[in-house]
């Protein structure tokens, strides 16, 4: 805890250095809005050398980049779909977040009808930036598109290909490895199980859990165990600001030389519940 709060107090004093180590554009697939037609916005993340952003639970340190829409009435955003992160260090402390330009997803729905013949895309930027020291960002941005009442989409020459790439490398559900719980909800530690089946790499490598809702802290580092029928034991320090009576633990578990024999598997998403009492 005191850790925690040294750390939440430099980030605090570092205000005055706002916008630096990071910035952040919007980036659309299409260059024209059909009604009714779903299409998607990435936060294009370009961070200075050697600075570093967050994931969407930073761990023991840092801020998850965030967006508040301001959207044309009948407009709808849905949530972020974040990348796989890794670890990252500030100041000896390790985190979760990335080290890389990216592209955050979000997917804009718009209504059915259309009054304008052009509408304008807005949101109010929050992000944080650290290497030797963290730099919080602030920014709004807006994108204004025309209205498209064709049946065809326009795609966008420069983002629909990097978007498409982002979303085809997000992490997703896998069969190959069987994810339990061993621990009660709410316990200390939290204790995860993953057993391989059929298709399974033999040789994963290092294997980390990255926790989607802060039940699993980042400090201390996780414990884990290769056992004897192949499966693997991760013990991870429950944060002190974990939420209570969660029945799931949602995340995201990654392995530096893939989950999957002979194919790139580098991570998949894993929602597994605790066990009844």
């Amino acid at each position: 805890m005191k850790i925690l709060i040294a750390l939440t107090s430099a980030l605090l004093l570092s205000l005055a250095a706002q916008g630096a180590g990071a910035d952040i554009q919007f980036a659309c697939e299409v260059e024209s809005v059909q009604p009714g037609v779903p299409f998607t916005v990435g936060l294009h993340v370009l961070p200075q050398k050697n600075y570093h952003t967050y994931w969407k639970y930073p761990g023991i340190v840092g801020l998850p980049t965030s967006v508040e829409w301001k959207l044309p009435e009948g407009f709808h955003a849905g949530e972020i779909s974040w990348p796989t992160p890794e670890i990252v260090d500030m100041s000896g402390h390790p985190a979760h977040g990335f080290r890389r330009e990216l592209l955050l997803l979000v997917v804009i729905t718009p209504p059915k009808k259309i009054l304008t013949s052009t509408v304008t895309i807005s949101g109010e930027l929050a992000w944080m930036a650290c290497h030797k020291e963290c730099h919080p960002g602030f920014a709004t941005r807006s994108i204004e598109l025309p209205v498209n009442h064709t049946a065809n989409p326009i795609y966008d020459r420069k983002w629909a290909a990097a978007i498409k790439r982002e979303r085809a490398a997000l992490p997703q559900e896998c069969s190959l490895w069987k994810v339990s719980v061993e621990s009660e909800a709410d316990a200390n530690p939290v204790v995860i199980r993953v057993k391989p089946s059929t298709g399974a790499s033999k040789n994963p490598g290092q294997v980390y859990f990255f926790s989607e809702d802060g039940q699993i802290t980042s400090e201390p580092a996780q414990r884990v165990h290769r056992q004897n029928d192949g499966s693997y034991l991760i013990r991870g320090t429950r944060s002190d600001f974990s939420p209570k009576g969660r029945t799931t633990l949602s995340g995201t578990l990654v392995a530096s030389k893939g989950w999957a024999e002979g194919t790139p598997l580098p991570a998949f998403r894993v929602n597994p519940a605790y066990p009844s009492k």
